[in-house]
């Protein structure tokens, strides 16, 4: 089971205060044995040199002052001219030194002692303590000194925790904010007075539920618009099937049969653009390819050529290579959407032109027509799901231009509306769809 971010930091800093007070600890407590025992050798040089100096021997009646009976020293003076040894205390003796100074020896029990010895005349004077006792009081000594450090680092410990677990509690409050949350409450976090890291995650994660917000409208919208859009088309199929049935003769219901069957496509056309909207509006990395623009418009000439010449309508293209990164598929389907709204608003002996072409770093797709122009007032909205211009007689689902709008975006992109191919009767000009796609791929797509 995973830590909390509360455990792992209170565990981590806990272990590293925890490591570094047993370091501390280690080096003052060797510290402080070396500080001991050097101030015992001190003691020791100087109680020797005071016993010299007094030039006695009665070293029973010395006082050694600021020295406890806990310290153990002990004073020892060897007489070579009366071959006679003195000490301070009734134990037995320890070994004569080689030379002065501080050196160690054993005494007959094998206990090391440590010596200072100083030559005065045929007198050896002789400073010792035994080496355990040193140990002792160094030992004794450091703990006492540890002991403090100890005491702190449970209140560091304590410190921490409290410390840890306040700064967190902000953290925790958001999180409980979130997970109150119902699937429909996107309303933005309360993110005052947080402090600022965890200020950035509300701020991040309020963005998010505004991009939610926004997704779960459009497609609430969507939805509303897609069924409202389905209603009138399944309505006049039912009516004209009730129709159908009650036809009494073969006129009526061939009439009516016909009628069924254009109404079963435009239903059928609605739901495949639904369908294509619908796959196009998520916002998921799509698969890139190259892609062969002049291709892609040669090849939907050709496939709508048939129908252009159906209603006497001129269709060229005009390609030059060009070749970019993108959603074959989606291209072809913004080529050929933007070509069939030219040809259902561009009335008999008009023209459609299509034109790809690269421009700097960017391809640059172009459909114009000499149909009825798209006022400019209007060409902001055209893109809009289901809006379909006012006045005009023309068939459609209103969703080609949402499509290719879509599918612009994917690629990072733009689209734009301009004054398209003068009209014969030279009464004005069509409208010219200018598209412009960068041939590397944009950001978040590759």
């Amino acid at each position: 089971m995973a830590l909390s971010i509360r455990a792992r930091i209170v565990f981590s800093l806990v272990t590293a205060l925890a490591v570094t007070g047993v370091v501390a600890a280690v080096a003052t407590y060797f510290s402080a044995k070396a500080s001991f025992s050097e101030l015992f050798d001190s003691e020791l040089k100087s109680t020797a040199l005071q016993i010299v100096a007094r030039h006695s021997t009665d070293i029973r009646s010395i006082t050694l002052v600021g020295q406890s009976p806990q310290q153990e020293f002990l004073i020892q003076i060897y007489d070579a001219r009366e071959d006679k040894l003195y000490q301070s205390r009734n134990i037995s003796p320890i070994p004569l030194p080689d030379s002065e100074g501080f050196s160690e020896v054993t005494d007959e029990q094998g206990r090391p002692w440590r010596v200072f010895a100083v030559a005065s005349g045929a007198r050896i004077v002789q400073a010792a303590q035994p080496v355990q006792v040193r140990k002792q009081l160094a030992t004794a000594a450091s703990l006492r000194i540890l002991q403090p450090l100890v005491i702190a680092f449970f209140f560091l410990a304590i410190a921490i925790w409290f410390v840890i677990v306040h700064s967190l509690q902000s953290l925790n409050h958001a999180a409980q904010e979130v997970e109150s949350r119902t699937p429909s409450s996107l309303d933005p976090i309360p993110s005052e007075g947080l402090p600022r890291e965890v200020r950035s995650l509300v701020l991040a994660i309020n963005a998010l539920l505004e991009r939610l917000s926004v997704s779960l409208t459009a497609q609430q919208r969507f939805a509303s618009d897609a069924a409202h859009e389905l209603r009138t088309p399944l309505a006049a199929i039912k009516l004209q099937g009730q129709l159908l049935a009650r036809a009494r003769t073969e006129e009526d219901r061939a009439k009516y049969s016909e009628r069924l069957q254009q109404g079963i496509a435009r239903a059928t056309r609605l739901v495949q653009q639904l369908l294509t909207i619908a796959r196009l509006d998520p916002e998921a990395k799509k698969p890139l390819s190259e892609v062969d623009l002049a291709d892609l418009a040669l090849s939907v000439h050709m496939d709508l050529e048939p129908i252009a010449e159906g209603k006497s309508i001129t269709l060229t293209a005009k390609t030059a290579p060009v070749t970019l990164m993108g959603m074959p598929d989606a291209l072809r389907l913004l080529i050929t959407n933007l070509t069939d709204n030219a040809l259902r608003y561009t009335p008999q002996g008009g023209r459609i032109e299509i034109s790809v072409a690269a421009e700097g770093a960017s391809a640059r797709i172009e459909v114009a027509d000499s149909g009825p122009g798209i006022p400019p007032e209007e060409r902001g909205r055209v893109f809009e799901r289901f809006y379909r211009a006012l006045g005009t007689k023309v068939s459609g689902t209103g969703l080609g231009l949402a499509i290719v709008q879509r599918i612009v975006e994917l690629h990072g992109g733009s689209i734009r509306i301009e004054d398209g191919l003068e009209r014969a009767d030279g009464s004005g000009r069509g409208a010219r769809f200018v598209v412009e796609i960068p041939l590397a791929p944009a950001s978040g797509l590759a």
